[in-house]
């Protein structure tokens, strides 16, 4: 049997530094999202050939991780998530398939190495958040999943295909024929919350990431939530803001699908710039704290940004929206090496392939725009003006105009002058992603200058 909390060592180092990652300390972080298998494959790993099967284990290892603490804090990264480390099924190199709560994939190395890891971000001052599924577990045989009675038939609904226009099917019905757990049930939610609460205790993790949320009934989550104690972003996959916000009262924050539709529609000019200041808006109206929300422009179950617009120029403004709009920004491994696969498993990449490679274009342009967000104070709050709403361009502000960010959407090879108030009259800035300074009139007019369909982000001077 695992006591929730294990040992008064690592009480006290929760203490000193889990229980500290809240919500408001989340705020101001950056995240770097991580395929633990994807990464690098050891201690000493420079490089080399790519994985010949996405499909199954690679050889990541959390060494591997520890040894790219450098490579991702180089972008401005302070905070990594990284995909489940639980003991799963065979062909689980994704990490979402359980068999073993309370075991550590040994795929990707021991619990001691996880532990290594954890502290050594810790040293850098970079948070790390756990991956964690309640829904479902591994495509094993029942008797083989652990801790007891997780190998029981009892312990599982009835097996159906999701009907997703029923929110009961929705529920409780098995998505990609995996074991869906009876979560209804009061021992197993029980079992649930000690463990989360053990995980995060035992490997000192910062905050919790939840998997496949609106597959588990509303009031299985606020106890789950609480008892990981930390910092906790719920997945919620739909693009409607009116079922996303159902949720986010239930956890500390959510991944902002309601935003990543609109958001990226402009950038890969499928869609128009008033979109995303709708959906801003509505979001403002229906969440009860924006600010908590996870911003991403893709992911590990969607197909990556350049696989569905090849263009770094229009990549880089959309990475601005992320990073300097508002929530806290999350960004895929391998888009810094302008990785462009499409749908699962092809968009989950080795990211030995590219050696590694600090100088690349897209690596450079996310470390400009987190040192930007950073210089701005950590862009925790919720203070986004629309400054700017035209066909091809939009720009905004943040901290009463400390900031100010134009995108446009012409793309590569294009340009453009572009003038517009910024709210703050006789301002001076320096375009830290580019060259130059500009200055607001005694109105606060400024007209800025777009170079190869480059992000322009002012910072005050």
């Amino acid at each position: 049997m695992h006591t929730p909390w294990s040992t008064i060592a690592l009480l006290s180092h929760l203490v000193s530094f889990g229980l500290s990652a809240d919500t408001e300390a989340w705020k101001p972080r950056n995240i770097y999202f991580a395929l633990t298998d994807r990464v690098a494959r050891s201690s000493g790993d420079t490089g080399g050939n790519a994985c010949g099967d996405l499909s199954n284990y690679c050889g990541g290892t959390f060494q591997g991780l520890q040894s790219k603490l450098d490579y991702i804090a180089g972008m401005g990264f302070d905070a990594i998530w990284i995909t489940p480390v639980v003991t799963n099924s065979d062909g689980g190199y994704h990490g979402y398939w359980a068999t073993d709560l309370y075991g550590i994939n040994s795929n990707y190395g021991t619990a001691d190495d996880l532990k290594a890891f954890v502290s050594a971000a810790h040293e850098k001052g970079i948070y790390v958040m756990v991956d964690v599924v309640a829904n479902h577990v591994g495509p094993s045989a029942i008797a083989d999943h652990q801790p007891s009675p997780l190998n029981q038939d009892s312990s599982y609904h009835a097996q159906c295909d999701i009907d997703y226009s029923n929110q009961n099917s929705v529920e409780n019905c098995w998505i990609a024929n995996l074991p869906d757990i009876n979560t209804q049930n009061s021992d197993i939610r029980t079992l649930y919350q000690e463990w989360v609460t053990w995980l995060v205790t035992e490997y000192s993790f910062d905050g919790v990431r939840i998997d496949t949320v609106k597959h588990v009934e509303k009031d299985y989550w606020p106890g789950f939530s609480s008892a990981a104690g930390v910092y906790t972003v719920g997945e919620v996959f739909d693009g409607d803001p009116a079922y996303v916000s159902g949720y986010a009262s239930l956890m500390s924050g959510l991944l902002n699908y309601p935003m990543y539709y609109p958001m990226n529609n402009f950038y890969q000019q499928k869609g128009s710039s008033q979109a995303i200041v709708d959906m801003y808006n509505q979001i403002s109206s229906m969440f009860p704290d924006p600010t908590a929300l996870g911003s991403f422009l893709d992911n590990h179950d969607n197909a990556r940004w350049l696989n569905s617009k090849n263009d770094l120029s229009l990549l880089k403004n959309a990475l601005a929206y992320v990073i300097l709009g508002r929530g806290i920004p999350i960004v895929y491994y391998g888009t810094e090496q302008a990785y462009s696969g499409g749908a699962d498993p092809a968009n989950r990449e080795d990211l030995w392939r590219s050696s590694f490679n600090t100088g690349s274009e897209i690596y450079q342009a996310i470390s400009r725009l987190s040192a930007a967000r950073k210089s701005a104070g950590g862009l925790a709050g919720d203070d986004q003006a629309h400054l700017y709403v035209a066909d091809t361009a939009y720009a905004w502000s943040r901290g009463g105009g400390d900031l100010v960010v134009l995108t446009t959407n012409s793309g590569l090879g294009s340009t453009g002058n572009h003038c517009f108030n910024t709210q703050v009259p006789n301002r001076s800035w320096n375009n830290t992603f580019g060259t130059g300074s500009y200055t607001s009139d005694g109105d606060g007019n400024v007209c800025l200058s777009v170079s190869n369909g480059e992000p322009i982000v002012l910072l005050a001077t």
